[in-house]
């Protein structure tokens, strides 16, 4: 797949109709600046789908029509049409070629097209997506865009590897999945609204229906009462008989249950109290390891700072060292200065005896030539043998002299030595008086470093104490904090329900919004009511919806209200005139035995607080209900009253009239209804302002501990800084003791290094002396020779007198020649004695200087030795400290299971009791429900004899006219009231209450199907996740190592990484580009040079190319601030690269150009409008 054809028309500056016929390869657009060249990279971006005007250096879309020249009008859209080749295989279509076009008019609408057919951008988009081709295409590098990828933050930098790694359609997938997520959210929400104003209505209705079905039942019997009056004491006996055995059927089973339960309990109880101390025996070993890691870090850290002593110690070693090498090279210097001066006189020696050999040679070849002149070959000869004897005699006096001079400095260096053995010795014994003195300061200094220790040791103990009180306190004021947050969370919920009118019925809220602009509205029942906290849920179940009936003054502002009501639609409400309710006489009044009846509280109109004004209102409600501690003692009242009141345990158990059971368990929904709500809020206004006291108490204990920390931490600091400096006193003393040493040890060598010296000078004196001796013989030697040549001479010389004479002056300068060249060669000999000596002192100190180099690196090998015992205890020390903080939270963990299990355990103990009690009054009710089964079959029995003995073998089910009419109308009567004690009834309660719970089921359904969608969806997320995470890293790793690869090639060498932001967050995390060129250090790519930038940025380009290759590459001036070297790299690659994709460059580099496939010019030719010129390939740039 590759970019065919582009035709661009009324495109900014394109104002006439232009193609460009592109190819495989490179394609090079030139041309001077500001003639339109980027005009092809935006139209190219804008063709593809880009939305931002930004992005395509403008600020309103529009601006990309033609705007008009001089000489030319302004267009009225503008359009751009990119043709692309090969499309079939990469997009999966039946044709090779594919043109996507875009169209913008300046009335603002746009249009898309795919091979001429309307389309929309999604279309596209989703055609071109995983391609490389799209609205964030990575192959189009306009000018400026490589420096935002350099510059660009990571975040923003993770979206061309997203293109790249295909997870663009997973990442929409995942967004409607959101949007389909958040709708579901939000119609679930809709839909538990729904439920709970349903909700809301159904209790009362609820109510309402048990009163209709309760009013058709005793219509029912009322009508029956006549038919079945005279079986009707049977059937009462029969029925309290049924009741009471099926009670005490109830109360076996009960006794049953209770003490299978209890034996469970029991069971439970013992398993708790082994687990209790199983864990408390976990809880001790947990608490053991704890203080074992304690004191192992402790002996660590001991440990880590005897090593940095022992390196301080290296340290000063290796100073001595470092000074002693000092001085033995300013030993060296002094003595290879000497011996340089030496060599340089034996030079000069050597170079003044060649000279002088030279003159006497010439001299004796004067000396010959006069000699043949004048004297016979015999006396030639003798007087020869006579010159050299004189000559030997000369130089052997000579030796002489140079001996004494020889012994004289001899002597000299003697004295000096014995001057320094002197004082070396002075210097050893002072030195070993002061070590004394310093090993009592160092037994003296290492008793204060001990106790110094001993009080830091013990600062130290209490500073920890003092921080474990602390955590302790601050952990309990945090716990104090979390449950103010949550006390005043729940209290201002609870406050804005109250402020909202929640939990009215939407008529009540209505009226209550409305009061001040109604007359005579006192306010709803609940306001008036004040109720203790043990009847609340009791005075609930009995007022039930009449809890937010409307109190009004008069009937005439009742009917204004429900006429408001009508009006307006605003839903129902029952009103409570003043001046119309009358509250009759209880019918609690005709049955007063409930007043002696233990776990009887009283009427419920006597058990609320109200207003005088409003009293005749409870008594309305409530006057005719009775409040019972259960529903044992509320049966027991309803029999008392012949079930004909309505009775209520503080359960909220109810006994309607006719003896109508409700209840069961109920969750507790008080503090959703106004009253219930009313009081959680004083409630929790009281456990907030005791909970605020609390939190003062422990802030101020806090207070007090941080003091105490404070003037601790002050006195432990001053304590250590006492111990360092004791230690520091220590180590100086040490120090001096040490240097003390090494001095005694440098005198002590360098004293026997003069005692050898005086050896090595009496061997040197003893030689010299036999030398001296050696000479004199020879001197006297030499001398008996001249004497007797002297004498053999003296017969001749008066014949050769005159010619003595004339070869006196000659023989005497001969002989001075000679004198001179034997002193010379004396000379040289002695000095190249002295150099020898001087060597073999030099051997010495270099031995030594070797020696303490040697020890250096003994001491650097012992101080690395000595820093990876550091780091590794170092490291010791760390790993005991996270696990002495692991131990500890699990043995905080452990603390709080072993405080649970107590905790578990009293709870258990104290169930275990109730079930005792419990227990006991179901074996009381049983012997008293037995008793009571005795006597009513007894009296079943008298009935059914005197049944039979009065009508014979027929069955008691019709009433027979034999009773008594007085027993009937009674009955009658009973029912009738009854009846009346209903109050209003609403027959259409039943069906609606149907109704309303059909909707709920419906609503219900919904709820869970939508729920089941919601679950759904997650799962969805979650794999789509999966797979772009999948995708991403393969992608991400991939593109990294050919980045690798390809900075290499383009920058002849160098490293390069990517680094992700946050490792942990595949799908969110950043890009991090961190660069080394050849001979840089490693650092981020911000910092790197422009041209550095820029290859880095070009390198990534085609790093994701070798990945997944685009259809094509559009690069605007990206090489411009290469220099020539790169360039070269730069055209290489791009030149390799181009052999499996496309490239289209706009540039003005030469070398660019000289790469070129396709050549394009861009000219501008009249103002503000550019044209496309093609030029041959033998027209380029050379």
């Amino acid at each position: 797949m590759h970019l065919k054809r582009m035709e661009l028309f009324g495109f900014k500056s394109f104002a006439d109709r232009t193609e460009l016929e592109l190819n495989k390869g490179i394609t090079v657009v030139i041309g001077p600046n500001g003639c339109g060249k980027s005009n092809l990279v935006d139209a190219a971006r804008w063709a593809l789908g880009e939305q931002s005007a930004k992005t395509l250096r403008g600020s309103r879309m529009e601006e990309l029509i033609f705007s008009g020249s001089a000489e030319r009008k302004a267009l009225n859209f503008a359009e751009v049409t990119l043709t692309f080749g090969g499309v079939g295989p990469v997009l999966n279509l039946d044709y090779e070629e594919l043109t996507v076009t875009r169209r913008i008019y300046r009335s603002g609408e746009s249009e898309y097209l795919i091979n001429n057919s309307s389309c929309r951008l999604k279309d596209i988009t989703e055609l071109f997506l995983d391609t490389g081709v799209g609205r964030e295409i990575y192959s189009v590098v306009g000018q400026g865009r490589v420096e935002e990828i350099i510059n660009s933050k990571p975040e923003e930098r993770r979206e061309i590897f997203e293109e790249a790694a295909g997870i663009l359609k997973y990442k929409l997938r995942k967004s409607e999945a959101q949007r389909r997520l958040e709708e579901t959210r939000e119609n679930l929400v809709r839909v538990q609204d729904l439920i709970f104003e349903l909700e809301t209505q159904i209790e009362p209705l609820t109510v309402q229906a048990g009163t209709a079905r309760r009013y058709r039942e005793l219509q029912g019997r009322l009508r029956d009462a006549e038919r079945k009056l005279l079986s009707y004491r049977l059937h009462c006996a029969r029925e309290e008989l049924a009741g009471v055995e099926r009670q005490l059927q109830k109360v076996t089973e009960s006794l049953s249950a209770e003490a299978a339960r209890g034996a469970m309990q029991e069971e439970k109880l013992q398993q708790l109290k082994l687990q209790q101390q199983e864990e408390g025996r976990r809880y001790g070993e947990l608490e053991q390891k704890v203080n074992r890691a304690s004191r192992e870090m402790e002996r660590q850290e001991n440990e880590l700072r005897l090593l940095k002593e022992r390196e301080s110690r290296y340290r000063e070693q290796m100073d001595q060292s470092e000074r002693r090498l000092e001085e033995l090279a300013a030993v060296l210097n002094r003595l290879n200065d000497e011996k340089e001066s030496c060599a340089q006189k034996l030079k000069l020696k050597r170079e003044a005896l060649t000279r002088e050999k030279e003159n006497y040679r010439l001299l004796r070849q004067k000396q010959e030539q006069k000699e043949k002149e004048f004297f016979t070959e015999e006396v030639e000869k003798q007087q020869q043998q006579l010159y050299r004897a004189v000559a030997r005699q000369k130089a052997l006096e000579a030796s002489l002299e140079e001996l004494q001079q020889q012994k004289e400095r001899l002597s000299r260096r003697r004295n000096m030595l014995l001057q320094e053995e002197a004082s070396f010795t002075g210097e050893v014994n002072r030195l070993r008086s002061q070590r004394e003195e310093l090993e009592v300061a160092v037994r003296e200094a290492g008793g204060r470093v001990s106790e110094a220790a001993a009080r830091v040791t013990e600062a130290e103990r209490r500073f920890k104490e003092l921080n474990r009180t602390l955590a302790q306190l601050q952990d309990e004021e945090q716990r104090c904090r979390e449950e103010i947050g949550a006390v005043k969370s729940r209290l201002q919920l609870l406050k804005d329900q109250e402020a909202d009118l929640r939990g009215y019925y939407r008529g009540v809220r209505e009226i209550i919004k409305a009061r001040d602009s109604l007359s005579g509205i006192v306010g709803p029942v609940v306001d008036l009511l004040t109720v203790e906290e043990r009847y609340l849920r009791a005075i609930e179940a009995a007022l039930g919806p009449a809890l937010q009936y409307i109190v009004v003054e008069t009937g005439e502002a009742a009917l204004e209200a429900i006429h408001f009501l009508k009006e307006n639609n605003l839903g129902w409400c029952t009103f409570l005139p003043l001046d119309t309710i009358r509250a009759g006489e209880s019918i609690l009044e005709r049955y007063p035995q409930w007043q002696g009846l233990s776990g009887v509280y009283g009427k419920a109109s006597d058990l609320v607080k109200v207003e005088p004004a409003y009293q005749k209102v409870a008594t309305y409600l409530l006057g005719s209900i009775l409040i019972c501690h259960d529903l044992k003692v509320a049966s027991e009242a309803a029999r008392l009253t012949r079930y004909r009141c309505r009775i209520i345990s503080l359960e909220g158990d109810l006994i309607n009239p006719g003896g109508a059971i409700r209840g069961g368990s109920m969750p507790r929904r008080s503090a959703g209804l106004p009253l219930g709500r009313r009081r959680e809020i004083e409630a929790l206004e009281r456990e907030l302002a005791e909970m605020h006291r609390k939190k003062g108490d422990w802030e101020e204990q806090i207070a007090r501990v941080r003091q105490k920390i404070g003037r601790d931490t002050a006195n432990l600091a001053s304590l250590r800084q006492q111990q360092e400096k004791e230690a520091g006193a220590l180590r100086e003393v040490e120090k001096a003791m040490q240097e003390n040493g090494t001095a005694v040890q440098i005198i002590e060598q360098r004293r026997q290094d003069t005692a050898n010296a005086l050896q090595e000078l009496a061997a040197e004196e003893k030689e010299l002396l036999r030398r001296r001796e050696s000479l004199a013989g020879q001197v006297q030697a030499v001398a008996e020779e001249i004497a007797h040549g002297e004498a053999e001479l003296a017969g001749r010389k008066k014949i050769y007198r005159r010619g003595l004479d004339e070869k006196r002056e000659l023989e005497e300068t001969v002989t001075a020649a000679l004198l001179r060249l034997n002193s010379l060669q004396e000379q040289e000999q002695a000095l190249q004695q002295n150099l020898q000596r001087i060597s073999s002192d030099l051997a010495r100190p270099l031995q030594e200087q070797e020696e303490k180099r040697h020890e250096g690196a003994a001491l650097m090998s012992a101080l690395a030795e000595n820093r990876a015992t550091q780091e590794k205890t170092a490291a010791l020390v760390q790993q005991l400290r996270e696990e002495s903080a692991a131990l500890t939270l699990e043995l905080q963990e452990q603390k709080k299971k072993v405080d649970g299990l107590t905790g578990d355990l009293v709870a258990l103990e104290e169930k275990q009791r109730r079930n005792r009690s419990r227990l006991a009054r179901h074996e009381r009710r049983e012997r008293h429900l037995a008793v009571e089964q005795s006597r009513l079959q007894t009296e079943i029995n008298y009935q059914l004899d005197r049944f039979t003995g009065l009508f014979g073998d027929d069955e008691p089910v019709q009433p027979e006219p034999g009773f008594e009419a007085a027993e009937s109308e009674r009955l009658i009567k009973v029912l009738r009231e009854d009846i009346e004690a209903l109050g209003v009834v609403n027959l259409g309660a039943i069906d609606e209450l149907a109704r309303l719970q059909e909707r709920i089921d419906f609503l219900q359904e919904q709820q869970d199907d939508l729920r089941r969608g919601e679950i759904s969806l997650h799962r969805i997320i979650g794999e789509i996740d999966q797979q772009m995470a999948h995708f991403f890293g393969e992608a991400f790793q991939e593109i990294a190592d050919n980045l690798q690869e390809i900075f290499s090639e383009l920058f002849g060498g160098g490293k390069v990484l990517l680094k992700l932001t946050d490792p942990d967050s595949l799908l969110e995390s950043g890009i991090e580009i961190i660069a080394q060129p050849p001979g840089k250090k490693l650092q981020n790519i911000s910092l790197l040079s422009t041209g550095e930038k820029t290859l880095t940025a070009v390198a990534l380009i085609f790093a994701i190319l070798q990945y997944k290759p685009a259809p094509f590459y559009l690069l605007d001036e990206i090489e411009s601030s290469l220099d020539d070297a790169n360039l070269s790299r730069f055209n290489a690659y791009l030149k390799k690269a181009s052999r499996s994709a496309q490239f289209i460059l706009i540039t003005h580099r030469r070398r660019t150009m000289e790469e070129a496939d396709i050549l394009y010019g861009v000219t501008m030719p009249e103002e503000g409008v550019s044209k496309i010129v093609s030029l041959e390939l033998d027209q380029k740039v050379s």
